[in-house]
This record gives C-alpha cells, sequence and structure tokens, in this order.
C-alpha cells in the first residue's frame, strides 16, 4: 500500500466522530475497553462500517499496516478481545434484534454487524 492510501485510511480510523462512534459500539457490545484487541476492533468497524476496506483479510492487512503489525497478529487481537467479552451473544443480538447463538460468535460476524450499525444507525434497536 503507497503511502497517500495509508495515510488516507489512518486519517478515517483517526477520525474523532467515527472512532467515538465505533468505540460506543464495541463496548455496548460488551467487549472491554482495556483489552488488547479492542482498538483493533474498533478500527476494523471504522474501515468496514465507511466501507474503505469490504474483505476481512483486507481489512486485518490494512490494520497491521497501519500499526506496524502482522495481519495475523490483528486477527489475534481481535479474537482475543471477542473471545473475552461479556455477554456478547446476548449484547449483539439485541442490538441487532435477532438471536446470535454463542457458538456462532467469531471476528467476521462481529465485525460485520457492528459495521453495518456502524455505517446505518437504524439497523440497531437502540437507535
Amino acid at each position: 500500500m503507497n503511502t497517500t492510501a495509508q495515510y488516507e485510511l489512518k486519517s478515517v480510523i483517526d477520525d474523532p466522530t467515527f472512532r467515538l462512534t465505533a468505540e460506543r459500539l464495541v463496548i455496548k457490545s460488551g467487549v472491554r475497553a482495556d483489552l488488547k484487541g479492542s482498538g483493533s476492533l474498533i478500527d476494523a468497524v471504522i474501515l468496514f462500517g465507511t466501507g474503505m476496506c469490504s474483505g476481512f483479510c483486507e481489512i486485518y492487512r490494512t490494520i497491521g499496516e497501519i500499526r506496524g503489525i502482522k495481519p495475523k497478529s490483528v486477527m489475534r487481537e481481535i479474537s482475543y478481545a471477542v473471545s473475552q467479552a461479556f455477554n456478547l451473544s446476548q449484547n449483539l443480538s439485541a442490538m441487532v434484534g435477532t438471536t446470535i447463538p454463542e457458538q456462532d460468535i467469531h471476528n467476521g460476524l462481529v465485525i460485520a454487524y457492528l459495521g453495518r450499525i456502524f455505517k446505518n444507525p437504524s439497523l440497531s434497536v437502540y437507535a
């Protein structure tokens, strides 16, 4: 990725309004802010929600390039945050209005649901 594209993506991730919205969604879903992967999850929600990145591999790669770590490390950080979240399936189910079984929770599902709500807040039953 060239530096211009990387700068543009970093400016989107660092946008204060986007960041606050994504942070609130992630915390509301049950992911604790003190977990190492919560920041990466917030970045992923912003990138997916704004349409800057559409595939999960692309999201992990982009966050990795911005943070200076490998995409696999980004994926592991987000997996850790998701696995340590308190009542994630119940909270996410309440946010989207449909039951999501605990065993179906994974990075992609969490990023996709929170990214869609980020893009269109009226999708959330909390709206």
